[in-house]
């Protein structure tokens, strides 16, 4: 996933959370927070609540480049959300991330791609005081 240049579709089955001035081809739904670890702690503690998570399953790692691919599946249908994060260094001591999650199938997610990250987020940042 390229954030710079990810340009969003026109379905609203979308949610896309990035740091300011990354995304140049979109205009992100959130900014994402600076956590107060480094980027190799934020991306452990990343994929330790992916492991976690039920119905969510890690499809590619690149630990070099600091990203993730993930599946999340709904409940009911078992209808996969596709999710790709991108964790970066803000400095040496801090790190933020983007991450853009998507449904694979239907028109509309009424908002369950921006409740699971939002969520994600605001475990990451108690997990990260």
């Amino acid at each position: 996933m390229d954030f710079p240049t990810l340009k969003l579709g026109r379905k609203p089955n979308q949610f896309l959370m990035a740091p300011d001035g990354l995304c140049q081809a979109a205009i992100p739904h959130a900014e994402s927070p600076v956590f107060n670890v480094p980027a190799a702690d934020l991306m452990r503690r990343l994929l330790d609540m992916a492991e976690g998570e039920e119905r969510v399953s890690i499809k590619e790692i690149s630990k070099e480049a600091l990203s993730v691919k993930l599946v999340a599946r709904s409940r009911v249908f078992r209808f996969p959300d596709m999710i790709d994060c991108q964790i970066l260094p803000v400095d040496s001591d801090s790190s933020t991330l983007a991450v853009y999650a998507r449904a694979r199938f239907g028109y509309r997610d009424f908002g369950v791609n921006r409740a699971r990250i939002s969520g994600w987020v605001r475990r990451l940042k108690q997990d990260t005081t």
